[in-house]
């Protein structure tokens, strides 16, 4: 899992930000020893610092040798970073392999305790795509679920922005919407995870006596990430 799937510890880029900014004000005022040719990488488990120098250019590096310079986009950087190597990548193959099947058992229950949803309430982007937004285009109800400023950032055409931590508080417009159960809720988010939570949150109200407007709803698996990578790889990726 990435921190674009987990999350980050929110005091740690504070932390970052304030050394970054100490930084700034070493440059712009001419005192103190700047980070100049020095990497620091920081461990907050451990709470310790570790500084290196870094090493003259490689005439051969991908990233800093003008005259081999591969990566000259975002698509390139990624590619990079995919075989890229770092501290922790340096183990056995031995303990490469227990971790990488640690990982995977991580992995796989913490995807099931987010979700927490049944196959046949998911579906996927391409699925999603190919029945409901072809040019055959089925009456259905696109619930992206992100915070408004997400959704200001890039949204699916004809998407409807109702927050997470809104949805309870409106499900009556959301069958409103649903035309009474005439139209499929399909739930959207950026990686599938807060977009799973609206789609139990909904589910639940369906067999309530009090809201029985909603016939089906379904979590768009993976979310706007997995769009990209499955049906609009123009798409914007944040």
């Amino acid at each position: 899992k990435s921190c674009s799937d987990n999350g980050v510890l929110g005091p740690v880029p504070g932390l970052i930000g304030i050394l970054q900014s100490v930084e700034v004000m070493k440059i712009l005022t001419g005192i103190g020893t700047t980070m100049d040719k020095r990497l620091i990488m920081y461990d907050s488990l451990s709470c310790s610092f570790f500084s290196l120098k870094k090493t003259p250019p490689n005439p051969k590096c991908a990233v800093c040798s003008p005259n081999f310079s591969t990566i000259k986009s975002m698509e390139d950087s990624q590619k990079i970073n995919a075989i890229a190597r770092g501290p922790n990548n340096i183990v056995n193959e031995k303990d490469r392999t227990s971790s990488s099947a640690s990982s995977s058992q991580h992995n796989a229950s913490s995807t099931m305790s987010v979700t927490n949803l049944p196959s046949n309430l998911q579906i996927s982007c391409k699925e999603y795509h190919e029945k409901y937004k072809s040019k055959n285009d089925k009456p259905h109800v696109l619930l992206d679920v992100r915070v408004k400023r997400q959704y200001e950032m890039c949204a699916l055409d004809n998407s409807i922005n109702i927050p997470l931590n809104e949805i309870k508080e409106k499900i009556e417009e959301i069958e409103k919407l649903s035309d009474r159960g005439a139209k499929p809720i399909f739930c959207l988010c950026r990686r599938g995870i807060a977009s799973a939570e609206a789609t139990r949150i909904i589910q639940d109200a369906i067999g309530s006596a009090s809201h029985d407007g909603i016939l089906s709803v379904y979590n768009i698996d993976g979310g706007l990430n997995a769009w990209v990578e499955e049906v609009d790889p123009s798409f914007p990726k944040y």
